[in-house]
């Protein structure tokens, strides 16, 4: 059937929208944010009848607190926003009253860009609004899904004109979102590659109960001092575990098989309390549920690059790469991409005039951000620097000086290349794995291609590879004085 071939079309074009918002957001780019207000306020005015919704900032009318969208004759308003937390509700409703945007308002929507949570606190937002006003969490906060649900219950014409503007959206194409007819874009369009790989993981996730040495005396204790609770226990009784773990609730959660006796935490859960759970199914349960799965992705890939001799920075939040063996004053990586090269991912140089001491010790380094999609997973990549001092790699005190000098001194295209290199580096210990006596039957994560936007405006390559300005060198910052 036609209409539901449009429904089935809407869905996923509004499923790929909210992709698209996430992957901005963890590159660091949101002026699709801003973009996306107008394709909200054209869905908006189709699928819930407010022909006179309009865009209060293109309309460049009174900047009203709170409210991007607004429709004066069915005294409706709606905030469009990628902040999908208790507090940005919160901030939002007070916002709206304390300007007594109610009086001239029935009904305000929160719509999230992304994913909204799964619930949020109406005791919470009945005392902001203090029967001054009815916001229902469960009614007006909205996501792309719930624009999904809203589609089956308009007309046709108004479904057509819903899959025009989503397709006019995803095209690239702006500012024909509000009329009736526009005319095509005279800039070609491009792929572009994001800073995003697609991971997997294993099919299945194991929970079990903690034997009682292993569980806090004190209740309440948070999620990350219950995981820091276990280890201390563990380091307590000389017991080694992997890292590739979470705790919460009495509960250890892992990718290893806890139904095997020979299973590394073996002493530390209760006999016949294992719960094989799909990783999907149990990441789906609620936001605190995807939350305590990422923790568990991060935690697994710490374990995995830990023999790489990449080490996990907690205060920088950063994946940081050491030297193979003590007393190394380089590291250099081989890898392919068009042709065969090397990258040199740590190096270390000693002072001039005293050659015993170590002047700096530069890091490639790299933070990750886990994403899932309707039907995916991603890990944002971003590379980084970390400089040291010392044998066991202490963050340097002028760490940020070197850092912020040498990202002025890298265009675009160096960004790029390292994102590349790690890319292929993560992808190049997988296939390791499959060829290591001993590791088959390690659970652990893999990655994917590079996910790929189609319909991105062209970019230009003078903005995109600017010519280095030999002019506006710098000499690196004196570091010296950290080691002497």
């Amino acid at each position: 059937m036609k209409h539901q071939n449009l429904l089935n079309e809407l869905r996923d074009a509004l499923g790929q929208f909210a992709h698209q918002i996430e992957a901005a957001g963890a590159m660091q780019l949101y002026d699709i944010n801003k973009i996306s207000e107008d394709l909200i306020c054209g869905l908006m005015r189709e699928l819930f009848d407010l022909p006179n919704l309009k865009n209060l900032n293109a309309e460049k009318k009174k900047n009203y607190p709170g409210i991007d969208l607004a429709d004066d004759t069915a005294r409706v308003a709606i905030q469009v926003t990628a902040t999908s937390g208790i507090d940005k509700i919160k901030g939002t409703l007070e916002t709206f009253i304390s300007h007594d945007l109610h009086n001239e308002y029935d009904r305000l929507i929160v719509y999230i860009l992304g994913r909204k949570q799964a619930s949020y606190s109406q005791g919470a937002i009945d005392k902001i609004c203090d029967s001054k006003f009815s916001f229902l969490a469960d009614r007006d906060v909205m996501d792309h899904r719930d624009l999904a649900e809203q589609s089956v219950k308009v007309t046709p014409k108004q479904l057509v004109s819903a899959v025009d503007i989503m397709h006019a959206y995803l095209r690239g194409i702006d500012g024909g979102l509000a009329e009736e007819d526009f005319d095509p874009s005279e800039d070609p369009m491009e792929n572009v590659h994001l800073n995003l790989l697609e991971l997997f993981f294993p099919p299945t996730l194991y929970i079990a109960q903690l034997n009682s040495d292993f569980i806090p005396s004190r209740k309440g204790r948070s999620q990350r001092n219950y995981r820091k609770h276990v280890q201390g226990k563990c380091r307590e009784m000389e017991i080694r575990i992997p890292s590739g773990f979470e705790a919460s609730a009495g509960n250890i959660i892992t990718f290893y098989d806890l139904e095997d006796d020979n299973n590394p935490y073996s002493a530390l859960i209760e006999k016949g309390t294992v719960e094989p759970i799909g990783s999907s199914e149990f990441c789906e349960i609620d936001e605190d549920h995807e939350r305590i799965f990422k923790s568990l992705l991060r935690f697994t890939l710490q374990h995995r690059l830990y023999k790489e001799d990449v080490v996990w920075k907690h205060k920088d939040r950063l994946f940081v790469f050491l030297p193979r063996s003590e007393g190394d004053d380089v590291r250099e990586e081989s890898w392919r991409d068009k042709r065969q090269s090397t990258r040199k991912v740590f190096e270390r140089k000693y002072n001039k005039n005293d050659p015993s001491k170590a002047f700096s010790q530069k890091h490639l380094a790299f933070s990750v951000e886990f994403l899932r999609t309707e039907d995916s997973w991603y890990v944002a990549i971003t590379p980084d620097w970390f400089f040291s001092y010392g044998d066991n790699f202490h963050r340097s005190g002028y760490a940020q000086d070197n850092i912020k000098w040498l990202k002025r001194q890298e265009i675009n295209l160096a960004v790029s290349n390292h994102f590349r290199f790690l890319s292929v580096w993560l992808k190049s210990i997988d296939e390791e794995d499959l060829f290591t006596p001993g590791e088959v039957s390690e659970k652990s994560l893999s990655f994917g291609g590079i996910a790929t936007l189609g319909g991105h405006p062209s970019l230009d390559d003078s903005k995109w590879l600017p010519r280095h300005d030999r002019s506006e060198e710098e000499d690196m910052p004196q570091t010296g004085r950290l080691f002497g």
